[in-house]
């Protein structure tokens, strides 16, 4: 399964010469704000709407240090719930959100085993992040693996500590 996160564009930025991919191998989720659909609308041509969803919408932050960092764990718990979904349905996906999500999907998308792909540390409108789910194998076959399988010597060398 591969998720591609996009920042949405702010204030509707998008440049003349934006090329169109073709969305339709990807199920595609965004926001609940318009800058998601005009987002998806310009960056790629779309064969069924995008599935909008609140989880995928920045959390409001308030003031203080104690009103920020509960803002980011509703916006980390928003977007474990909304892998949830995905994992459950294994479609590859385009996800477009602001900023604020992207980050707690980054993060959530970490923990749970998936390498990221693309991307610095702050994020900027329009940029891609590929994730894609390691595998549970070795290390020493063709894959990006993490355990030993059963037919693979290199990897059970690899797991028992030898090199």
């Amino acid at each position: 399964m591969k998720i591609i996160l996009i920042r949405q564009a702010e204030n509707g930025s998008f440049s003349a010469d934006t090329k169109k991919g073709n969305a339709a191998a990807y199920r595609v989720y965004t926001g609940t704000a318009p800058a998601g659909r005009e987002t998806a609308d310009a960056l790629f041509i779309l064969s069924a709407p995008p599935v909008e969803t609140r989880l995928l919408d920045d959390v409001p932050g308030e003031a203080g240090l104690r009103g920020r960092l509960s803002a980011r764990r509703e916006a980390r718990r928003r977007a474990g719930e909304f892998l949830d979904t995905l994992e459950k349905k294994e479609f590859d996906s385009v996800v477009i959100c602001g900023g604020g999500a992207m980050s707690a999907l980054r993060s959530v998308l970490r923990v749970r085993g998936y390498t990221l792909e693309g991307g610095g540390l702050v994020s900027r409108p329009l940029e891609r992040v590929r994730a894609t789910k390691r595998s549970l194998h070795c290390g020493g076959c063709a894959r990006n693996c993490l355990l030993s399988e059963a037919r693979c010597e290199k990897g059970k060398n690899k797991a028992r500590g030898i090199r």
